[in-house]
């Protein structure tokens, strides 16, 4: 994993010194370093980052109040040189605060944290938006969308089928399809949408999807094959 930070702090020998410190870590990618946290302010209104090292002395504001400011929820590293500091960063919810001059051993410590719970939130994120929810016999139904083998026009409903249950929803094909993730179901035939996970293979008139056969019509087989190739 890699990511992206920025660096602000107006002692610039304590720039240089931080920058050499952070060429050890290949995880990281320091993508812009600023004096004040004006202009480092203006940077986060148009780029993103995953965290940022921040010093707690700063001019105009300092990295308290700068921090304050921020729209954007990113992981925050303090930098300072007096102890009492990281009483108001625990309270801030900041990732670490580390006393100046930050050694090797201890930066070493703060990226492994911020990497591991960094990862835990992508994994947290990802689960979240692997769900669908929909009603289903009066009731609100939440599945894993990877789950699903297909789903089946059945009138003014659609089927879902997955390995274990289906599933009568109320909804037209064109609106369930649009809560699914994108490019992963594809249109196969005007009453079936295909799950490209669970595809083994297809010809010129159908697609195997878990060894059961479904019809591939004239009109979705180019849309279906560009997609499938591209998803693959």
């Amino acid at each position: 994993m890699k990511l992206n930070c920025i660096y602000v702090d107006s002692s610039p020998v304590e720039r240089i010194h931080f920058i050499q410190l952070l060429k050890h870590f290949p995880e990281i990618s320091l993508q812009a370093e600023f004096s004040d946290a004006v202009r480092a302010k203006e940077y986060l209104k148009y780029n993103s980052v995953d965290f940022a090292l921040v010093a707690a002395e700063l001019p105009v504001y300092d990295g308290f109040e700068f921090v304050n400011q921020l729209k954007d929820n990113i992981e925050i590293i303090l930098l300072t040189k007096k102890p009492a500091d990281g009483i108001k960063s625990y309270e801030m919810g900041f990732m670490d605060c580390l006393l100046k001059p930050v050694t090797m051993d201890r930066f070493k410590n703060t990226v492994q944290r911020l990497l591991y719970k960094i990862e835990c939130q992508n994994i947290i994120q990802d689960r979240k938006e692997s769900l669908i929810h929909f009603k289903c016999n009066f009731k609100t139904e939440k599945l894993q969308v990877n789950t699903i083998r297909w789903i089946e026009a059945m009138g003014d409903y659609v089927k879902i089928v997955t390995k274990n249950k289906n599933y009568m929803v109320l909804s037209t094909m064109k609106s369930f399809l649009s809560k699914l993730p994108e490019n992963q179901f594809v249109r196969i035939h005007k009453s079936y949408i295909a799950n490209l996970q669970k595809v083994i293979h297809f010809t010129s008139n159908n697609v195997n999807i878990d060894g059961e056969i479904l019809p591939l019509s004239r009109k979705q087989k180019k849309g279906f094959k560009n997609t499938y190739l591209n998803y693959q």
